[in-house]
């Protein structure tokens, strides 16, 4: 990893996390999300679908499951480091344009303050 961390996948797929992030002093469980494009933002959903008889069922991550979000945007060509604990249920958004002048600066998830640099943690 260009970042100088180990990283593992488990084998087969019955974890909930898709990598295991060793900065050779705590195993963080990080699963991996591609963000899409939404009005100046990155937006990712914080849980998996499956599909079942009774049709399509959402489960939100939870932080006996994960311990961060890797989130790839193809549009800033990056990759922001979200821990669970940053985050609520169903989506996220991370801020990259200035929003509308009238939109609560404080609830605001600015991307640069997650993008994945040579620090990650």
């Amino acid at each position: 990893m260009k970042v100088g961390l180990s990283v593992s996948v488990p084998f087969g797929d019955s974890d909930r996390y898709d990598l295991l992030v060793d900065d050779y002093e705590t195993l963080y469980r990080v699963q991996c999300k591609t963000g899409s494009w939404v009005n100046g933002s990155i937006r990712f959903n914080l849980y998996s679908s499956t599909v079942e008889e009774s049709g399509r069922v959402d489960t939100d991550y939870t932080p006996d499951e994960i311990d961060a979000y890797a989130v790839y945007s193809p549009k800033t060509e990056h990759v922001y480091w979200v821990p669970i604990g940053d985050t609520g249920n169903g989506e996220m958004r991370l801020r990259v344009e200035d929003p509308h002048p009238k939109a609560p600066k404080s609830r605001i998830n600015w991307a640069e303050e997650y993008r994945l640099t040579e620090q990650i943690i």
